[in-house]
């Protein structure tokens, strides 16, 4: 894998932290589209479409090249990791599935947070058939389950917004 290969499929890096790699990937995707509110366009569906075939295309060449190093002081704290068919360093699915979740958050600290909080829910928990699609092969598993949480993330967002429009613009 290319260096920039490697940049991309950890999210600047953020799969090699230590501690929550996914975690500190979902925040850094929240954390960015709140300046860059354009990309939060219903348009970018069409887009994030094309992220996620290029996601199980790049955690292929991650899982059959895992023995990259990380760069700089990574390298130092890196863990060996038992899930060699989803490897901790690989959050790219983790961008994908944060963003479809923000789609349907108001550009709000509480929309946004809600986006995030629910997002990490469902990729944790892997319920109602995520758990069927984290087992597809290689990279497929790596990105579907991510998709199916951020979609599930939106579907909740959409429902607190029709049901509840105040509660998720408040700040």
């Amino acid at each position: 894998m290319t260096r920039l290969e490697i940049m991309v499929t950890t999210v600047l890096w953020t799969g090699y932290s230590p501690i929550a790699p996914a975690t500190i990937a979902s925040a850094l995707v929240c954390f960015v589209l709140w300046f860059f509110p354009s990309l939060l366009s219903p348009w970018m569906g069409i887009g994030l479409a094309i992220l996620a075939l290029s996601g199980v295309w790049l955690s292929n060449r991650f899982i059959e090249s895992y023995e990259v190093s990380p760069p700089g002081k990574f390298a130092a704290v890196r863990r060996k990791n038992p899930k060699k068919d989803d490897p901790d360093p690989v959050v790219f699915d983790e961008l994908v599935g944060q963003w479809i979740a923000l789609l349907a958050a108001p550009h709000t600290i509480i929309g946004f947070s809600s986006a995030f909080f629910l997002f990490r829910f469902f990729d944790i928990f892997k319920i109602l058939g995520a758990n069927q699609l984290q087992r597809l092969p290689r990279g497929w598993g790596v990105m579907m389950d991510d998709v199916l949480a951020g979609l599930y993330a939106a579907l909740v967002l959409y429902g607190l917004n029709h049901w509840q429009p105040n509660l998720l613009t408040a700040f």
